[in-house]
């Protein structure tokens, strides 16, 4: 005997792994980069029609020295994404085609390499790796047995779990 039973589950699973190399252009002579650090990093889903896309942005800190090394500053720049999401999904039957999408950071966005390339641009590597889940109401079918027996009935598991003298011990 089989039983269709409705639930919320896991339809499909997705992976943005995405290196972005961008070069930035500086006003100041740079005589060597000193650090880059990736902060305020956001993300939401968006779904159209059934693609799903991750909108976010992050904010970009590039510590340089300048000058022949006499003076230091920093470069602040917000850098958008839009990224389409390749979503695999299981062959379920959905009751309802609405997706509840989950986000989850593998890895925040690092810079992982910085060259200076001559006295005003330095090329970085940025990169970043989240995993998407979808959510949706399905039916799953369950093998139900139909002579299926309890190991012990309702009466032996009380007999066995209920203490009679409970009232006569606590005195």
């Amino acid at each position: 005997m089989f039983r269709e039973i409705a639930v919320k589950t896991l339809t499909g699973k997705g992976k943005l792994e995405n290196y972005i190399n961008k070069t930035i252009s500086l006003d100041s002579n740079v005589s060597k980069t000193l650090g880059c650090w990736i902060i305020n990093f956001e993300h939401q889903v968006e779904i159209i029609n059934s693609d799903i896309f991750i909108k976010g942005s992050f904010d970009i800190q590039l510590w340089y020295a300048k000058d022949n090394d006499q003076k230091s500053d920093v470069f602040i720049e917000k850098m958008n994404f839009y990224e389409k999401v390749d979503v695999t999904y299981r062959d379920l039957k959905t009751i309802d085609d609405t997706p509840f999408p989950k986000i989850y950071v593998n890895k925040y966005p690092t810079c992982t390499s910085m060259n200076l390339i001559g006295n005003n641009e330095v090329e970085l590597t940025i990169e970043y790796i989240l995993f998407l889940e979808i959510f949706q109401e399905a039916l799953l079918v369950v093998s139900c047995s139909e002579d299926y027996v309890e190991d012990i009935t309702l009466e032996e598991e009380i007999a066995m779990n209920v203490n009679e003298n409970y009232l006569i011990d606590k005195k």
